[in-house]
């Protein structure tokens, strides 16, 4: 009898949560705001003496540019500024500079709503033990909208397009709860070498509560898949992008 009620107990569970969840179907499109141009800067207390730090991270067509002004406490010329690259890390991002100076790779991580920088040495800190954090200049920073679209297709297939060109890429879409899950992987040309190791974009997007029909995008996740020791391959989160105003997604066509 025990076994009965937990039975139906799951089933009921298994029952309410499918009630009112409407397969997706059609082509919805919006537009997605992200960084283009990231401007952070902090300061730096050595002996007594304050020096800054100015840190550019641009997106661009030719790809992931960085750029760094270092005035240093101790040393009373003016700033140095370094170029180089970044990339997205596992919850950070990467930075690194080609100009044989040392260090030459460093990290930036959010820490609430500032940002901790340190180099592959550890922890860059004051002189006070603190830990040295950067601010992103909002005013000084650019956001830009790329339109994207969601074309749902039978069999769970999605095809995400995104950018002014509208790239295409295959995915496929599952239910989690109420939100639509989609997965797409990052890859402009199908081949095996580049699946097996190109990242995964999550795409979570729900149905507007307020019954417009619309879709909306609460986040979108970034995954990238590492060897462990063992050999085994798993995914690790680089970055996470949420959306608390619920970008909204509309029925283009059926």
């Amino acid at each position: 009898m025990e076994i009965f009620f937990k039975s139906f107990g799951i089933l009921f569970l298994l029952l309410v949560m499918s009630c009112g969840r409407e397969d997706p179907s059609g082509t919805y499109g919006g537009e997605i705001r992200d960084w283009v141009y990231e401007y952070f800067q902090g300061t730096i207390m050595y002996k007594g003496k304050t020096g800054s730090i100015t840190l550019i991270l641009r997106q661009t067509p030719d790809g992931l540019h960085a750029v760094m002004n270092f005035a240093h406490p101790e040393v009373e010329a003016k700033s140095i500024e370094r170029i180089g690259k970044w990339e997205l890390g596992e919850g950070r991002r990467v930075i690194r500079f080609y100009d044989g100076r040392e260090p030459s790779e460093f990290y930036l991580a959010r820490r609430g709503v500032r940002f901790a920088f340190q180099n592959n040495e550890g922890l860059l800190q004051n002189d006070d033990g603190s830990v040295v954090l950067l601010m992103r200049n909002e005013g000084l920073s650019r956001k830009a909208s790329y339109p994207v679209r969601f074309v749902f297709e039978d069999g769970q297939r999605v095809l995400v397009e995104r950018g002014s060109s509208l790239e295409v890429l295959d995915g496929e879409w599952r239910w989690a709860g109420n939100k639509i899950v989609l997965s797409v992987q990052m890859v402009e040309q199908k081949s095996l070498d580049q699946s097996m190791d190109a990242e995964t974009y999550k795409f979570f997007l729900m149905w507007d509560k307020e019954g417009s029909g619309n879709l909306l995008l609460e986040k979108m996740v970034v995954m990238k898949p590492f060897f462990k020791k063992d050999g085994t391959k798993r995914q690790k989160t680089m970055s996470s992008i949420s959306f608390p105003e619920m970008t909204k997604f509309s029925l283009v066509s059926h």
